[in-house]
């Protein structure tokens, strides 16, 4: 018979982190746990909830998964997708992995990205197995309940031969989780540091709550014993105010006490690194190899040897050179106006807009970034991007002034589009701290004119600097 299946909450999440580490993530990916919205075809976008309806800002996913935010857990499985690219033979959404590891009952052609926090029924027998594929290093056993069958006299009639092992996940991957899930320090944050799912020796726990706490879920192991708990009313109908950590979690932090001692001859296994493991400091804040502006401090990160820690020009802050007017990296097509700047790398658009509102800029203050952050470009300008072309048409460097009036002739002028305005300016000096409006307007010199003609007699100074400003934008 089928076992009975139930909504599994966030014990779930695990299979969608290990489907993106196979798809190129890390436990040193940084992920926007900020508001966002998924789109959902004609329906409203989805917009998920944390459990402590916090956001917590950006984030590795070692600190995700650990603390069980819900936005992260979205965001990896939009990151791997639901369902297979039928265009492709890879068995790579999140439906597959979980069939992978054992899990049957996800079925349905409709799931939306609620999966990941547990929006499909599954059973605790087949949950429990695909855990015990992360508690064997990557390599999946078939739950067996009968192992041998004798008569009275001690005859075997007949006995369970287990099959060969299947490596169903890589070893590498698995551990990675195993080392999340054991971290009692990453998972601190929501769960405190004496939680029922800090045994006396090292073990990987994860729990779920579903919606109205109709069920409660622990799942966790060491690599001797896997045990999973569900608790539920039979009736479906809800219990009051009892979530995995209370009401699940007490039975397997008891019962694993009870028996890893005895099946582990009271030699606990501690989780152990395949080869194919390395560690490498990232800066806590971006996970990303450290550059000169790492905020935040720096720590040690566990890694796939094939899939290291993103280089440090990819790190959360980084200095640029920018073409000022397209707001891309400046290259050989566009060095006239471009400048050093400090650039943070946010590809996430939900997490621009959050860093550009209230709880955003105070993290940006509380973490010493710039205050207004100008976001890394994604390519360098090249030729066909539009240009500004600006030019003193009468004037050049370190001229000398003679006449009362300075007739200034130019070209103000972009190669594609428009721009919103000019400013010409004059400073006092080579490298004026202020400057003085002369004229400005909104109108293109398509070829040289007179920009603007300057009584001199009331300027103090003697050496003076001229600019052209163009505004794009506001």
């Amino acid at each position: 018979a089928d076992s009975p299946t139930r909504q599994p909450g966030s014990s779930i999440k695990p299979i969608a982190y290990i489907a993106a580490f196979e798809k190129g993530w890390t436990p040193a990916t940084l992920i926007w746990d900020v508001p966002t919205e998924f789109p959902d075809g004609a329906n409203p976008p989805y917009v998920p909830k944390n459990y402590d309806d916090k956001f917590h800002g950006p984030i590795t996913v070692r600190t995700a998964l650990s603390n069980s935010f819900n936005i992260p857990a979205v965001k990896a499985l939009e990151f791997v997708g639901i369902y297979d690219d039928p265009n492709t033979p890879e068995k790579e959404g999140f439906v597959a992995m979980a069939e992978r590891l054992g899990i049957t009952s996800l079925t349905r052609p409709d799931y939306g990205l609620s999966l990941t926090l547990g929006g499909g029924d599954v059973s605790l027998l087949d949950m429990t197995s695909a855990y015990s594929v992360f508690a064997n290093n990557g390599k999946k056993v078939p739950p067996v309940a009968i192992l041998k069958i004798v008569d009275f006299q001690g005859k075997v009639i007949d006995e369970y031969q287990p099959p060969q092992d299947e490596q169903v996940i890589r070893a590498e991957h698995t551990f990675l989780i195993s080392s999340i899930l054991s971290d009692n320090d990453a998972r601190s944050w929501m769960f405190g540091r004496n939680s029922l799912l800090n045994l006396p020796f090292q073990a990987a726990a994860k729990t779920g709550t579903t919606n109205d706490f109709r069920d409660n879920w622990t799942m966790g192991y060491t690599p001797d014993l896997v045990t999973g708990v569900w608790v539920g009313n039979a009736d479906y109908t809800p219990m009051i105010n009892t979530t995995g950590l209370s009401g699940a979690a007490p039975i397997w932090s008891s019962f694993m006490q009870f028996a890893v001692p005895i099946v582990s001859n009271n030699n606990p296994t501690p989780f152990t690194f395949p080869s194919g493991i390395t560690e490498k400091i990232i800066c806590a804040v971006s996970g990303a190899e450290p550059s000169q502006w790492c905020k935040g401090g720096q720590r040690s990160e566990l890694f796939a040897s094939d899939q290291p820690p993103l280089p440090r020009s990819q790190d959360l802050l980084v200095k640029t050179q920018i073409d000022t007017w397209t707001g891309l990296i400046a290259g050989d097509a566009c060095k006239d106006f471009a400048k050093d700047d400090f650039v943070m790398n946010v590809k996430d658009t939900w997490g621009r807009k959050w860093l550009r509102n209230g709880q955003g800029k105070e993290w940006l203050e509380a973490h010493e970034m710039p205050e207004n952050p100008f976001f890394a470009p994604d390519r360098e300008c090249s030729s066909d991007d539009p240009r500004p072309i600006l030019e003193f048409s009468n004037l050049k460097e370190n001229d000398v002034i003679t006449d009362a009036l300075l007739t200034v002739r130019g070209i103000i002028n972009v190669t594609k589009g428009d721009f919103t305005g000019w400013r010409l300016e004059y400073g006092v000096g080579n490298d004026p701290s202020e400057w003085t409006i002369l004229a400005q307007g909104t109108n293109k010199f398509e070829n040289a004119d007179t920009i603007y003609t300057w009584d001199l007699k009331d300027v103090i100074g003697d050496r003076l600097t001229l600019r052209i400003y163009l505004m794009n934008g506001e």
